[in-house]
Protein backbone atom coordinates (compact mmCIF):
# COMPACT_ATOMS: atom_id res chain seq x y z
CA UNK A 1 0.00 0.00 0.00
CA UNK A 2 1.34 3.41 -0.94
CA UNK A 3 0.09 6.94 -0.29
CA UNK A 4 -1.71 7.42 -3.57
CA UNK A 5 -3.64 4.16 -3.46
CA UNK A 6 -6.29 4.92 -0.84
CA UNK A 7 -7.70 8.28 -1.79
CA UNK A 8 -5.68 10.07 0.90
CA UNK A 9 -5.35 13.74 0.02
CA UNK A 10 -3.11 16.28 1.66
CA UNK A 11 -4.66 19.47 2.95
CA UNK A 12 -5.66 21.64 -0.03
CA UNK A 13 -5.96 18.83 -2.58
CA UNK A 14 -8.84 19.18 -5.04
CA UNK A 15 -9.14 15.55 -6.12
CA UNK A 16 -12.47 14.02 -5.07
CA UNK A 17 -12.64 12.09 -1.82
CA UNK A 18 -13.21 8.33 -2.06
CA UNK A 19 -16.85 7.28 -2.36
CA UNK A 20 -18.61 3.92 -2.35
CA UNK A 21 -18.09 2.24 -5.69
CA UNK A 22 -15.57 0.58 -7.95
CA UNK A 23 -12.00 1.54 -8.67
CA UNK A 24 -9.70 -0.10 -11.21
CA UNK A 25 -5.92 0.01 -11.21
CA UNK A 26 -2.94 -1.13 -13.23
CA UNK A 27 0.43 -1.40 -11.52
CA UNK A 28 3.77 -2.05 -13.19
CA UNK A 29 7.16 -2.93 -11.70
CA UNK A 30 10.50 -3.52 -13.44
CA UNK A 31 13.87 -4.65 -12.14
CA UNK A 32 17.27 -5.65 -13.49
CA UNK A 33 19.16 -7.79 -10.97
CA UNK A 34 22.87 -8.43 -11.56
CA UNK A 35 24.80 -7.48 -8.39
CA UNK A 36 25.76 -10.65 -6.46
CA UNK A 37 26.00 -10.63 -2.64
CA UNK A 38 26.84 -13.21 0.02
CA UNK A 39 25.91 -11.71 3.40
CA UNK A 40 26.52 -8.01 2.72
CA UNK A 41 29.74 -8.60 0.76
CA UNK A 42 29.44 -8.00 -2.97
CA UNK A 43 30.95 -10.75 -5.08
CA UNK A 44 32.71 -8.36 -7.45
CA UNK A 45 34.71 -11.20 -9.03
CA UNK A 46 31.46 -12.52 -10.54
CA UNK A 47 30.96 -9.34 -12.54
CA UNK A 48 34.69 -9.18 -13.37
CA UNK A 49 34.72 -12.64 -14.96
CA UNK A 50 31.22 -12.30 -16.42
CA UNK A 51 29.73 -15.21 -14.47
CA UNK A 52 26.94 -13.43 -12.55
CA UNK A 53 23.30 -14.47 -12.88
CA UNK A 54 21.16 -11.71 -14.40
CA UNK A 55 17.40 -11.40 -13.95
CA UNK A 56 15.19 -9.03 -15.92
CA UNK A 57 11.64 -9.05 -14.55
CA UNK A 58 8.42 -7.25 -15.46
CA UNK A 59 5.38 -7.38 -13.16
CA UNK A 60 1.86 -6.17 -13.98
CA UNK A 61 -0.90 -6.09 -11.33
CA UNK A 62 -4.52 -5.68 -12.42
CA UNK A 63 -6.69 -4.65 -9.49
CA UNK A 64 -10.35 -3.98 -8.76
CA UNK A 65 -11.37 -2.32 -5.49
CA UNK A 66 -14.86 -1.88 -4.15
CA UNK A 67 -15.61 0.65 -1.40
CA UNK A 68 -18.52 -0.62 0.68
CA UNK A 69 -18.36 2.60 2.74
CA UNK A 70 -15.70 5.32 3.06
CA UNK A 71 -14.11 3.17 5.79
CA UNK A 72 -14.34 -0.38 4.43
CA UNK A 73 -13.19 -1.78 1.10
CA UNK A 74 -12.04 -4.97 -0.63
CA UNK A 75 -9.43 -5.38 -3.36
CA UNK A 76 -8.98 -8.25 -5.84
CA UNK A 77 -5.62 -8.38 -7.64
CA UNK A 78 -4.53 -10.53 -10.57
CA UNK A 79 -0.75 -10.38 -11.14
CA UNK A 80 1.15 -11.22 -14.31
CA UNK A 81 4.90 -11.41 -14.80
CA UNK A 82 7.49 -11.93 -17.52
CA UNK A 83 11.01 -13.04 -16.55
CA UNK A 84 14.33 -13.59 -18.31
CA UNK A 85 17.24 -15.16 -16.41
CA UNK A 86 20.73 -15.33 -17.86
CA UNK A 87 23.50 -17.57 -16.51
CA UNK A 88 26.69 -19.27 -17.69
CA UNK A 89 27.70 -22.85 -18.43
CA UNK A 90 31.22 -23.84 -17.39
CA UNK A 91 33.63 -26.53 -18.55
CA UNK A 92 34.35 -29.39 -16.16
CA UNK A 93 38.04 -28.53 -15.95
CA UNK A 94 40.07 -27.14 -13.06
CA UNK A 95 39.78 -23.61 -14.44
CA UNK A 96 35.98 -23.87 -14.72
CA UNK A 97 36.19 -22.11 -18.06
CA UNK A 98 33.05 -20.26 -19.13
CA UNK A 99 31.80 -21.83 -22.35
CA UNK A 100 28.57 -19.95 -23.00
CA UNK A 101 25.82 -17.81 -21.51
CA UNK A 102 22.21 -18.96 -21.92
CA UNK A 103 18.74 -17.69 -21.01
CA UNK A 104 15.70 -19.24 -19.33
CA UNK A 105 12.24 -17.67 -19.26
CA UNK A 106 8.85 -17.70 -17.57
CA UNK A 107 5.68 -15.74 -18.24
CA UNK A 108 2.07 -15.90 -17.07
CA UNK A 109 -0.36 -15.33 -14.23
CA UNK A 110 0.92 -15.18 -10.65
CA UNK A 111 -0.71 -15.78 -7.27
CA UNK A 112 -4.01 -13.89 -7.11
CA UNK A 113 -4.82 -11.88 -3.98
CA UNK A 114 -8.02 -10.89 -2.18
CA UNK A 115 -7.82 -8.38 0.65
CA UNK A 116 -10.16 -6.47 2.93
CA UNK A 117 -9.19 -3.02 4.27
CA UNK A 118 -10.56 -0.83 7.05
CA UNK A 119 -9.72 2.69 8.21
CA UNK A 120 -9.60 2.91 12.01
CA UNK A 121 -11.27 6.35 11.86
CA UNK A 122 -13.88 7.83 9.54
CA UNK A 123 -11.84 9.41 6.69
CA UNK A 124 -14.41 12.19 6.23
CA UNK A 125 -13.92 13.34 9.84
CA UNK A 126 -10.19 12.65 10.23
CA UNK A 127 -8.49 13.96 7.09
CA UNK A 128 -5.31 14.95 8.95
CA UNK A 129 -4.40 11.50 10.23
CA UNK A 130 -5.62 7.93 10.03
CA UNK A 131 -4.52 4.30 9.82
CA UNK A 132 -5.63 1.62 7.39
CA UNK A 133 -5.36 -2.09 8.20
CA UNK A 134 -5.65 -4.88 5.66
CA UNK A 135 -5.99 -8.66 5.88
CA UNK A 136 -6.10 -10.96 2.88
CA UNK A 137 -5.15 -14.23 1.24
CA UNK A 138 -2.83 -15.13 -1.60
CA UNK A 139 -3.89 -18.19 -3.61
CA UNK A 140 -1.33 -20.46 -5.35
CA UNK A 141 -2.62 -19.83 -8.88
CA UNK A 142 0.82 -19.09 -10.34
CA UNK A 143 2.73 -21.99 -11.88
CA UNK A 144 5.44 -23.07 -9.44
CA UNK A 145 7.06 -25.62 -11.76
CA UNK A 146 7.83 -23.72 -14.97
CA UNK A 147 10.48 -25.46 -17.09
CA UNK A 148 12.87 -24.32 -19.78
CA UNK A 149 15.98 -25.52 -21.60
CA UNK A 150 19.26 -25.41 -19.64
CA UNK A 151 22.79 -25.83 -21.00
CA UNK A 152 25.36 -28.18 -19.44
CA UNK A 153 28.88 -29.30 -20.23
CA UNK A 154 30.33 -32.80 -20.53
CA UNK A 155 33.95 -33.76 -19.89
CA UNK A 156 34.81 -33.01 -23.50
CA UNK A 157 33.54 -29.42 -23.01
CA UNK A 158 30.65 -30.05 -25.35
CA UNK A 159 27.49 -28.08 -24.56
CA UNK A 160 24.43 -30.23 -23.94
CA UNK A 161 20.83 -29.21 -23.30
CA UNK A 162 17.97 -30.58 -21.20
CA UNK A 163 14.63 -29.47 -19.78
CA UNK A 164 14.72 -28.42 -16.14
CA UNK A 165 12.63 -26.44 -13.66
CA UNK A 166 13.63 -22.77 -13.83
CA UNK A 167 15.23 -20.99 -10.91
CA UNK A 168 13.07 -20.15 -7.91
CA UNK A 169 13.57 -16.41 -8.53
CA UNK A 170 11.60 -16.55 -11.81
CA UNK A 171 8.88 -19.03 -10.88
CA UNK A 172 5.43 -17.51 -11.41
CA UNK A 173 4.03 -18.65 -8.08
CA UNK A 174 5.35 -18.69 -4.52
CA UNK A 175 4.34 -22.32 -4.20
CA UNK A 176 1.59 -22.20 -1.58
CA UNK A 177 -1.17 -20.26 0.15
CA UNK A 178 -0.35 -17.01 1.93
CA UNK A 179 -1.94 -14.76 4.56
CA UNK A 180 -1.38 -11.06 3.91
CA UNK A 181 -1.17 -8.42 6.65
CA UNK A 182 -1.02 -4.75 5.61
CA UNK A 183 -0.71 -1.39 7.35
CA UNK A 184 -0.77 2.17 6.04
CA UNK A 185 -0.90 5.20 8.34
CA UNK A 186 -0.35 8.92 7.85
CA UNK A 187 -0.36 12.12 9.86
CA UNK A 188 -0.27 15.78 8.86
CA UNK A 189 2.90 17.43 10.18
CA UNK A 190 2.40 20.88 8.65
CA UNK A 191 0.11 22.29 5.95
CA UNK A 192 0.69 20.23 2.78
CA UNK A 193 3.18 17.92 4.54
CA UNK A 194 2.34 14.40 5.71
CA UNK A 195 4.41 11.73 7.38
CA UNK A 196 3.50 8.11 6.61
CA UNK A 197 4.40 4.50 7.37
CA UNK A 198 3.51 1.50 5.24
CA UNK A 199 4.15 -2.20 5.79
CA UNK A 200 3.17 -5.59 4.45
CA UNK A 201 3.92 -9.16 5.54
CA UNK A 202 2.87 -12.38 3.79
CA UNK A 203 2.83 -15.54 5.93
CA UNK A 204 3.10 -18.94 4.22
CA UNK A 205 2.04 -21.85 6.48
CA UNK A 206 3.27 -24.49 4.00
CA UNK A 207 6.98 -25.30 4.21
CA UNK A 208 8.27 -26.56 0.85
CA UNK A 209 7.51 -28.38 -2.39
CA UNK A 210 9.41 -30.61 -4.82
CA UNK A 211 9.89 -29.34 -8.41
CA UNK A 212 9.53 -32.10 -10.98
CA UNK A 213 13.01 -31.42 -12.42
CA UNK A 214 14.81 -29.60 -9.61
CA UNK A 215 17.75 -27.38 -10.61
CA UNK A 216 19.24 -27.53 -7.09
CA UNK A 217 21.02 -30.49 -5.55
CA UNK A 218 18.95 -30.16 -2.36
CA UNK A 219 15.73 -30.92 -4.26
CA UNK A 220 12.94 -28.99 -2.55
CA UNK A 221 12.03 -25.32 -2.93
CA UNK A 222 11.11 -23.49 0.26
CA UNK A 223 7.75 -21.65 0.41
CA UNK A 224 8.97 -18.49 2.05
CA UNK A 225 7.39 -15.53 3.83
CA UNK A 226 8.09 -12.04 2.48
CA UNK A 227 7.90 -8.53 3.88
CA UNK A 228 8.10 -4.84 2.98
CA UNK A 229 8.31 -1.71 5.12
CA UNK A 230 8.33 2.00 4.24
CA UNK A 231 8.33 5.26 6.11
CA UNK A 232 8.75 8.84 4.97
CA UNK A 233 7.18 12.14 3.99
CA UNK A 234 4.89 13.43 1.25
CA UNK A 235 4.56 17.09 0.28
CA UNK A 236 1.73 18.59 -1.77
CA UNK A 237 3.32 20.86 -4.38
CA UNK A 238 0.34 21.80 -6.57
CA UNK A 239 -3.08 21.48 -4.87
CA UNK A 240 -5.08 22.01 -8.07
CA UNK A 241 -4.02 18.62 -9.45
CA UNK A 242 -2.89 17.07 -6.15
CA UNK A 243 0.71 16.91 -7.38
CA UNK A 244 2.83 15.55 -4.53
CA UNK A 245 6.40 14.43 -4.04
CA UNK A 246 7.46 11.82 -1.51
CA UNK A 247 10.68 10.50 -0.03
CA UNK A 248 10.85 7.34 2.04
CA UNK A 249 13.17 4.75 3.48
CA UNK A 250 12.28 1.22 2.45
CA UNK A 251 13.16 -2.40 3.23
CA UNK A 252 12.17 -5.46 1.17
CA UNK A 253 13.08 -8.99 2.10
CA UNK A 254 12.58 -12.70 2.64
CA UNK A 255 13.18 -13.84 6.27
CA UNK A 256 15.41 -16.72 7.30
CA UNK A 257 12.61 -18.18 9.47
CA UNK A 258 8.89 -18.06 8.62
CA UNK A 259 6.46 -16.86 11.27
CA UNK A 260 4.26 -19.93 10.79
CA UNK A 261 5.35 -23.37 9.56
CA UNK A 262 8.83 -24.67 8.77
CA UNK A 263 11.62 -22.91 6.90
CA UNK A 264 13.50 -25.79 5.27
CA UNK A 265 14.14 -26.30 1.58
CA UNK A 266 16.09 -24.08 -0.81
CA UNK A 267 15.49 -20.35 -0.38
CA UNK A 268 17.53 -17.17 -0.67
CA UNK A 269 16.69 -15.14 2.45
CA UNK A 270 17.92 -11.58 2.62
CA UNK A 271 16.88 -7.98 2.33
CA UNK A 272 17.58 -4.69 0.59
CA UNK A 273 17.41 -1.27 2.23
CA UNK A 274 16.58 1.56 -0.18
CA UNK A 275 15.78 5.23 -0.44
CA UNK A 276 12.57 5.77 -2.39
CA UNK A 277 11.68 9.03 -4.14
CA UNK A 278 8.19 9.23 -5.64
CA UNK A 279 5.69 11.48 -7.35
CA UNK A 280 1.89 11.25 -7.52
CA UNK A 281 -0.82 13.13 -9.38
CA UNK A 282 -4.63 13.09 -9.16
CA UNK A 283 -6.88 14.67 -11.79
CA UNK A 284 -10.65 14.22 -11.56
CA UNK A 285 -11.24 10.45 -11.29
CA UNK A 286 -7.70 9.51 -12.39
CA UNK A 287 -4.56 9.18 -10.30
CA UNK A 288 -0.98 8.32 -11.24
CA UNK A 289 2.15 7.50 -9.27
CA UNK A 290 5.80 6.63 -9.90
CA UNK A 291 8.22 5.39 -7.23
CA UNK A 292 11.84 4.34 -7.68
CA UNK A 293 13.53 2.60 -4.72
CA UNK A 294 17.34 2.89 -5.01
CA UNK A 295 19.28 0.27 -3.04
CA UNK A 296 21.69 1.49 -0.36
CA UNK A 297 22.42 -1.81 1.43
CA UNK A 298 21.93 -5.46 0.47
CA UNK A 299 22.36 -8.62 2.54
CA UNK A 300 21.97 -12.25 1.43
CA UNK A 301 21.42 -14.04 4.73
CA UNK A 302 22.23 -17.65 5.55
CA UNK A 303 19.22 -19.95 5.14
CA UNK A 304 18.16 -22.73 7.51
CA UNK A 305 19.44 -25.30 5.01
CA UNK A 306 22.80 -23.55 4.68
CA UNK A 307 23.10 -23.31 8.46
CA UNK A 308 22.47 -27.04 8.78
CA UNK A 309 25.12 -27.82 6.16
CA UNK A 310 27.61 -25.35 7.62
CA UNK A 311 27.99 -23.49 4.36
CA UNK A 312 28.16 -19.78 3.54
CA UNK A 313 25.16 -18.20 1.81
CA UNK A 314 25.08 -18.93 -1.91
CA UNK A 315 25.45 -15.55 -3.61
CA UNK A 316 22.17 -13.97 -4.75
CA UNK A 317 21.49 -11.16 -7.18
CA UNK A 318 20.10 -7.76 -6.17
CA UNK A 319 18.93 -4.83 -8.28
CA UNK A 320 20.44 -1.35 -8.03
CA UNK A 321 16.97 0.16 -8.34
CA UNK A 322 13.37 -0.78 -9.09
CA UNK A 323 10.85 1.22 -11.12
CA UNK A 324 7.20 1.05 -9.99
CA UNK A 325 4.24 2.96 -11.37
CA UNK A 326 0.46 2.78 -11.21
CA UNK A 327 -2.64 4.21 -12.86
CA UNK A 328 -5.98 4.26 -11.01
CA UNK A 329 -9.48 5.11 -12.24
CA UNK A 330 -12.52 5.68 -10.00
CA UNK A 331 -15.87 4.70 -11.45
Amino acid sequence: MTPGQHGVQLEGGEAPAPTSGFQGSVGYRWLHSDRMFSHDVEQTQREADGSQEINDSNFIDLGIRYDFTPRFSATFTVPFSVHDRSQVVRALNLQRTILDRFHTHSAGIGDIRLEGNAWTLNPKEHAKGNALFGVGISAPTGDRDVKDTFEFSDFASRILARQQTVDQSIQLGNGGWGVILDLYAYREIAPRLNGFVNGSYTMTPEEKYSPSASPVEFGDYSIADSYMGRGGFEYLVWPKVSLAFSLAGRIDGVPVHDLVGGSEGFRRPGYAVSIEPGVSLAVNSWSFSVNTPVALYRNRQQSVLEQALGMAPVAAGFADFVVTCSVTKKF
